[in-house]
């Protein structure tokens, strides 16, 4: 079977490009995620497209003042990016051909003395303590800077601003340990203000900064873009403006579509993506792009969107500024030979964006399609055309009637119109690359381009986008990615769910709470008992008795495959969280369902793992690609409940799986603001499975082993499976 690549070879335009990396974390550390989705066939569904009621609490950035005067901020001046490089990149840019759009490159900064935070001059502001670098780089319309994290204590921030404007820093939460990357910065110059609470120390931060992402394009500049690429080409796009005038139903399908931003492979790359509109009413911000732009969660953890980016009046020359959400996002679908992925965003989009509609049925050849898209990572525009067959049935082609598509424009959605039950455009695929182009001689469009088809990439998108929750399993770990430290291992087979709540007692000390029965209530959510455990060490041989007791109650509630409510009372202590999958590995996270049928052959093991002869304790794994991410759950010395986590434990060339335990700390479960966790290596744990059934568990805790054989828990004939 041919592959997207080849697909684009011979459409001879690909429109941007792929990278590999990895990154690893500890549970409320920093956490990534893994492996292409695939599952069942899916009933067509088709939704149309809406509009999020204005809220006062969507997470909108708003500027701040900076803490601190420049003069106090130590200097980081770098030299930038030389004029053959950056000739290199616009000339590049300009080819066609199998050329991405690269809006900048990454320098390395690691080897700057002054990087580190131990070289940073503290001072005391309200609240607590601030310091501060100026990073520069010679050059450069933009920056985004990198920070790698190795420990930071609760509490801590970061403010990010261009060193121009003092008034305009945007902050961001310290994350505990791992990697940061701030939103896009205008001008040659940074400020990166770092700030403790009262009551923390100076030497309680490890903060680095390993990069500097140098543009050589502003994108948050009006009329950018066109100096990504040499200069003298003509063009023939259309302004949105110049079509929507007419058609509001267009102009409303076009504030769905934002340009996307992310870095891979050491470069800043430009594709364009749509908002959708999940059939749940949830409005989860799912956004899809093509997965040649983004298909790791390396290059989706940094990803920046950028909302209304666009003239006023049709051929105007300028915009204001569009509206920056930045966080990143967690990859859920990534799908290279459709070369389709769905992302959802860290950050909500801001008011006045639109969840495109969607229909999964195919699209007719010859149907009139329309695509909204950001060539040359500039203004947004409009083509018009016609769909048709294409050599290989995993695509479709277009011809432009009006307009083409450029670097830049990758990602981007083809829809097609309808008038019933009202007028409204509907995602039928995204752009892969092609031949289209504009003639010096006449500046009209010829050539072709190449779609991904949203009927084929369905089955995997249903799980998140289709209305019935019915046959929907939500096994594997979540957490709330605002209080890292803790988190809630769902094992869900048919009518029942057995969570296992991996928190903290009143003295900080780990603790864990099972719900071992919470039954599907009539209106889709989960309740029942929840019990603490007390049993013999983890150790013991022979194993004997565990006991429990009740300590209150848990609710489910689940609004989609990406979001939950958790409810959940202890000893009258009553706790509500908003949770959602945790992501774990590099790459796409798995969906699972239900199956009747054996799992021997399965090789995804995201699931809960017991010892039957020995009741009372079990192992959560969370898989994706090559990662692990293991929460061990048993009992200390004292027969009190302790647990461990393996949050990076990789597939060896063996097929085993190994890596570090570690054993947490942190505020109690019912703590009023997040929690902080601390992490201290404890042991190792290894995993050998002979299927995907069994397996072999070896494990170590402050220098004492144990082996156990270990079969994952059924409690129910339909059981998960994650693929």
């Amino acid at each position: 079977m041919a592959t997207t690549d080849s697909v684009v070879q011979q459409a001879t335009a690909r429109r941007s490009r792929v990278s590999r990396s990895s990154v690893s974390a500890i549970m409320g550390l920093l956490l990534c995620m893994a492996l292409s989705a695939t599952s069942g066939p899916a009933a067509a569904e088709r939704n149309l497209s809406a509009q999020r009621p204005a809220t006062a609490n969507a997470k909108a950035a708003r500027d701040k003042q900076l803490r601190l005067n420049e003069s106090l901020a130590t200097v980081i001046r770098l030299d930038g990016l030389d004029s053959a490089t950056i000739g290199a990149v616009r000339a590049e840019n300009a080819k066609g051909g199998l050329r991405a759009l690269k809006l900048g490159m990454v320098i390395d900064v690691t080897s700057v003395g002054t990087s580190r935070s131990d070289a940073l001059q503290w001072h005391s502001v309200a609240g607590g303590r601030a310091a501060s670098w100026r990073v520069s780089s010679e050059g450069a319309q933009a920056l985004r800077i990198e920070l790698s994290v190795e420990r930071a204590p609760a509490g801590a921030q970061v403010r990010f601003a261009p060193a121009f404007d003092a008034k305009r820093g945007r902050d961001a939460r310290l994350p505990r340990s791992g990697v940061l990357w701030s939103p896009v910065v205008e001008g040659d110059a940074a400020i990166v203000e770092l700030f403790i609470p009262d009551g923390a120390a100076p030497a309680a931060v490890s903060v680095a900064i390993a990069s500097v992402a140098h543009h050589v394009v502003d994108p948050l500049a009006p009329q950018r873009g066109s100096v990504a690429k040499s200069a003298g080409a003509p063009t023939c796009e259309v302004d949105l403006a110049c079509v929507a005038g007419q058609d509001a139903a267009l102009m409303h399908a076009g504030a769905a579509v934002s340009r996307i931003t992310y870095i891979s492979a050491g470069y800043v790359w430009a594709c364009t993506g749509t908002l959708l509109n999940p059939a749940d009413g949830s409005f989860t911000p799912y956004y899809y792009t093509a997965a040649h732009c983004i298909h790791d969660q390396a290059a989706a953890s940094t990803a920046v969107t950028l909302w209304f980016d666009e003239t006023a009046s049709c051929g105007g020359e300028s915009a204001q500024s569009p509206v920056q959400v930045d966080g990143g996002a967690q990859l859920l679908v990534a799908d290279t030979s459709l070369d389709g992925a769905l992302l959802q965003l860290a950050n909500a989009p801001p008011d006045g964006a639109v969840f495109a509609g969607w229909d999964s049925l195919p699209t007719d050849s010859g149907a009139a399609i329309v695509a909204i898209h950001h060539p040359r990572g500039g203004l947004k525009k409009v083509s018009e055309g016609t769909s048709a067959g294409y050599s290989d049935d995993r695509f479709m082609a277009a011809t432009w009637t009006m307009g083409i598509t450029e670097g830049g424009s990758s990602g981007s959605a083809m829809f097609t119109a309808i008038d019933s039950p009202r007028r409204d455009y509907l995602v039928r695929g995204t752009l892969v690359g092609g031949t289209s182009a504009c003639t010096a001689a006449a500046p009209t469009s010829s050539g072709f381009d190449v779609y991904s088809r949203f009927d084929l990439m369905w089955p995997k998108l249903a799980p998140y986008l289709g209305a019935n929750l019915a046959g929907r399993n939500f096994t594997g770990m979540w957490w709330n990615a605002e209080e890292p430290g803790w988190g809630i291992n769902i094992n869900h087979q048919q009518g029942v769910i057995v969570a296992t709540l991996f928190s903290y007692s009143d003295q900080g000390d780990p603790q864990w709470l099972i719900a071992s029965a919470l039954h599907e209530q009539a209106d889709g959510d989960f309740t029942g008992e929840l019990f603490q455990m007390t049993g013999p060490r983890f150790d013991a041989t022979p194993w004997t008795r565990t006991t429990m007791r009740t300590v209150g109650s848990m609710r489910i509630i689940f609004s989609g495959s990406g979001a939950a409510q958790l409810a959940y009372t202890v000893d009258g202590k009553a706790v509500t969280e908003d949770i959602s999958p945790m992501p774990v590995g590099d790459g796409a996270a798995p969906v699972c369902s239900f199956t009747d049928g054996s799992r021997d052959a399965e090789t995804n093991y995201q699931d809960l793992w017991w010892d039957a002869s020995e009741s009372g304790w079990g192992l959560a794994v969370a898989h994706q690609g090559d990662t692990l991410f293991t929460a061990l759950f048993s009992y200390g010395d004292d027969g009190r409940p302790m647990w461990l986590v393996g949050s990076d434990v990789r597939r060896l060339p063996d097929g085993t799986y190994a890596g570090t335990l570690y054993r947490t700390n942190s505020p109690g479960f019912h703590a009023s603001s997040a929690p902080s966790a601390s992490a201290m290596a404890a042991g190792t744990i290894a995993l050998s499975f002979a299927n995907g059934d069994s397996a072999t568990l070896t494990y170590s805790v402050d220098g004492r082993q144990v082996r156990k054989p270990i079969t994952r828990f059924s409690v129910s004939p339909s059981v998960p499976v994650c693929r």
